[in-house]
């Protein structure tokens, strides 16, 4: 999104998330923006990508048998599935 000069973008696609990604390329992403974040001193970045690492691999844990990275919100869902927005209805 574009504003005024300003452009928001979202962590997910600055640290290279792709629907084809595996587990590891994706641990592999995160961490050289980890210590590109760090290097530059962006505390907030840094806690971020800490958190998804720390997320992706207590996914991995739980489904050792899956080798594509899932999204932020299937990793969200997975460690939260009473969630409101994780719910799933059969009809």
């Amino acid at each position: 999104m574009i504003r005024q000069g300003y452009i928001h973008r979202p962590i997910e696609p600055l640290l290279g998330l792709c629907a084809m990604a595996t587990i590891g390329d994706q641990l592999q992403t995160y961490r050289s923006a980890l210590t590109e974040a760090q290097d530059k001193g962006e505390k907030a970045t840094a806690s971020k990508i800490e958190q998804h690492m720390k997320e992706l691999e207590e996914f991995q844990t739980r489904h050792p048998e899956e080798t594509e990275a899932p999204s932020p919100f299937e990793v969200f869902c997975d460690l939260n599935p009473s969630d409101v927005n994780c719910r799933v209805y059969d009809d």
